[in-house]
């Protein structure tokens, strides 16, 4: 599985390979095992960061087809140079030197054949106090990573809100569905009902309300959903304008609203069942694509891609992820989007439909 995520939420010391280490779990979202991450490089100096990616390190027999993807990636996005970290993979031999020789070699080698340059390799068992890391071509090189807690990327990361897992698959449960039960309940209430919930009213109008609702509803401490909520909110999410609305909540990132309506899209994907959650699922991944949260873009678009293969939204932002289109020409077309006359997603003090 890979995992791409922009480094402009805060930059890092390409060239101290302790601060580097440190920075990763910051820079992923969560601390990853037996992974290579690789820190792209742009411009004729390769002074400029570019994206970092995860990979799960690969089993022998694949590593040359992971270093070719990776070297193609780097390629396709306007890469000049790279630095490599892998993490885990193994232990150090008598000698002290890395494991996972081979693979960085191999992955150096499919660089140099798209004139990418590796301009540093570093390795550590773990992202963690007092773990010792060495590098692959410098065998005097290495040292005692220090607390990842006090690097400068954390306290970036964390001073924006940003919560950092332990691992990717405590974020992979985040997305966890409610009891089969509850899912089944509305599963049969959705298929009986074969018109909107809002008898009389324009249906655009009362969706946007039944979201409205329940953002203030998220912002005033109230996580639950129930049966009759999940139901309204299904079929708002499913009318093409109501979702549009819902877009523009993610731009910009770091406001109130763009903050609750992710919030409320993550619950909204645990609380519908299938193809419904598709909706919530591809509203998360959006958001978090918008903020540079990549892995937990990529999370919740596999799992909308299971809940309804054929959703057109989840299609889009797939390509995007996989074609590694920049957050902020998302963030761009999104702000494009906005005209009068556009629904208006809001915070209310308090109250509202449903």
């Amino acid at each position: 599985m890979t995992t791409s995520t922009p480094t402009s939420r805060t930059k890092v010391d390409l060239t101290d390979p302790a601060d580097l280490l440190a920075a990763i779990p910051y820079l992923l979202g969560f601390h990853p095992e037996d992974s290579v991450v690789v820190f792209g490089l742009r411009g004729p100096g390769r002074m400029k960061q570019g994206l970092v990616m995860r990979v799960d390190l690969p089993p022998p027999s694949l590593e040359q087809d992971q270093a070719r993807d990776l070297a193609v990636r780097l390629a396709m996005t306007g890469h000049t140079g790279a630095t490599v970290a892998v993490i885990g993979g193994g232990t150090a031999n008598k000698a002290g030197r890395p494991p996972r020789r081979r693979f960085v070699r191999r992955l150096e080698a499919s660089l140099a054949e798209y004139e990418i340059s590796l301009t540093h390799s570093v390795w550590a068992p773990s992202i963690a106090a007092g773990a010792r890391w060495g590098c692959y071509r410098e065998r005097t090189c290495g040292g005692v990573l220090p607390d990842p807690r006090d690097s400068v990327a954390a306290a970036v990361v964390t001073g924006a809100g940003q919560i950092t897992r332990a691992s990717r698959d405590e974020l992979e449960r985040l997305f966890d569905p409610v009891a089969p039960e509850t899912l089944d309940r509305r599963t049969d209430l959705l298929t009986r009902m074969a018109d909107p919930p809002w008898r009389g009213r324009d249906p655009v109008q009362a969706g946007v309300a039944e979201v409205n609702a329940a953002l203030t509803r998220i912002a005033d401490g109230d996580p639950t959903i129930t049966d009759d909520q999940a139901v309204r909110l299904a079929w708002a999410l499913s009318l093409v304008e109501v979702r549009g609305a819902c877009l523009l909540t993610a731009a910009p990132a770091e406001s109130r609203l763009a903050r609750t309506a992710e919030e409320l899209w993550l619950r909204l994907a645990r609380e519908f069942p299938a193809p419904e959650a598709a909706e919530a699922l591809a509203l998360k991944a959006h958001a978090a694509y918008v903020r540079g949260d990549l892995a937990t873009a990529g999370i919740a678009l596999a799992r909308a891609g299971e809940a309804d293969p054929d959703h057109g939204l989840t299609k889009l932002l797939t390509t995007a992820l996989h074609t590694m289109v920049q957050p902020s020409e998302l963030v761009r077309v999104v702000l494009m989007q906005r005209a009068e006359g556009t629904p208006e997603i809001r915070l209310r003090r308090s109250g509202g439909t449903g």
